[in-house]
């Protein structure tokens, strides 16, 4: 038993030695011409799949991924983020993106044989060693639109509907780009913007920029903007005339709870009634707070959860915002969103 202790002590000192060697010396090739060794390639994969397999937990709840307006949204994110790396559906690779090791799959390869709780996770922690980073913000519930886009690439999707999801409006850049998402009343998730305060579009753009406000999809859409260009878009689409959006069918009762619950006194002196900050009424309203109503019911839903849970941030109302929703449980919530979003957006009164 003794020699056999030796001898595999001896084997460790070896293989320790030999590894140092090739670390130390640069002795392995890291050369991507002449790709991994054989078999490596197999390992590495099949390592992958089964690590997300062991990984990824079905969710108790998962969107509606067949919702168009999620798909559009997760189209127009991949459009900017990952298009470069796997193509559009129907849609050759680069060369130079072909012949990375290990090459990045197409889209229409990648998304096969995966659930969506698993794309999902795939997408919002990256893989090492394959040059595909993670979600870049720690708010995994806007990595849904991204899998609701793969989860329809999964069922067939074709460039010529890619193309219609991720056509920009004949505008100027960057104009267009944000208008594909926030334009004609935004998105399922995304508000539209005509209408709100100035300071406020533009300390939420710096916000998104700089970090502080958490979002992947909308870190990435930030920085599609010139920082020098963030005040005069948000004059732009403050100065534009809000688009008369039908207001929202609510319960009557979770409106009428909703209603009271935007003009009732906080009991703290330091935290105001919602109505001012967000009004309805406009001579209320703050500058750097912005109108709430007509806004979509998802939208609102998604972020008075973020401000509840300590999960939202960006610009000097959010310590103001934690205080002010700390408190609020799921029916507060479902109330306060029935009042907003059932108010008429043109008007917000």
């Amino acid at each position: 038993m003794k020699r056999v202790l030796q001898t595999l002590a001896a084997l460790a000192v070896l293989a320790g030695l030999a590894g140092g060697a090739v670390v130390g010396l640069g002795l392995y090739n890291v050369s991507a011409r002449v790709g991994h060794l054989q078999g490596v390639s197999w390992v590495l994969h099949t390592t992958f799949r089964n690590s997300v397999r062991l990984r990824a937990a079905r969710p108790a709840e998962m969107p509606d991924l067949s919702d168009p307006a999620l798909i559009e949204l997760g189209a127009r994110h991949y459009d900017t983020a990952c298009r470069s790396c796997h193509a559009a559906p129907g849609e050759a690779q680069s060369a130079t993106m072909a012949a990375m090791v290990p090459a990045p799959p197409p889209i229409g390869q990648a998304v096969q044989g995966w659930k969506p709780y698993q794309l999902h996770w795939i997408v919002a922690n990256g893989i090492k060693m394959s040059g595909m980073p993670p979600w870049p913000a720690q708010r995994e519930d806007d990595v849904w639109p991204v899998v609701a886009f793969l989860s329809s690439v999964q069922q067939g999707m074709e460039g010529a509907d890619y193309g219609t999801l991720t056509r920009l409006p004949d505008e100027e850049a960057p104009l267009a780009y944000c208008l594909g998402c926030h334009g004609d009343g935004g998105l399922a998730q995304v508000p539209p913007l005509n209408g709100q305060g100035a300071a406020y579009l533009e300390m939420a753009l710096q916000a998104y920029r700089g970090g502080t406000r958490a979002s992947g999809i909308m870190a990435q859409a930030a920085r599609e903007v010139p920082p020098e260009t963030m005040g005069d878009l948000a004059r732009w689409f403050a100065a534009q005339p809000v688009a008369p959006i039908p207001p929202q069918d609510m319960p009557a009762d979770l409106v009428e709870r909703g209603r009271a619950l935007v003009h009732a006194d906080t009991g703290d002196p330091d935290v105001p009634a919602c109505r001012a900050c967000h009004g309805p009424d406009r001579s209320e309203r703050s500058a750097f707070f912005p109108n709430l109503a007509g806004l979509p019911a998802p939208y609102l839903r998604t972020q008075l959860g973020l401000w509840r849970d300590g999960r939202r941030g960006g610009g000097p109302q959010a310590g103001l915002m934690r205080k002010a929703a700390r408190h609020l449980d799921d029916s507060d919530i479902a109330a306060l969103v029935a009042y907003y979003a059932s108010l008429p957006a043109e008007t917000g009164q």
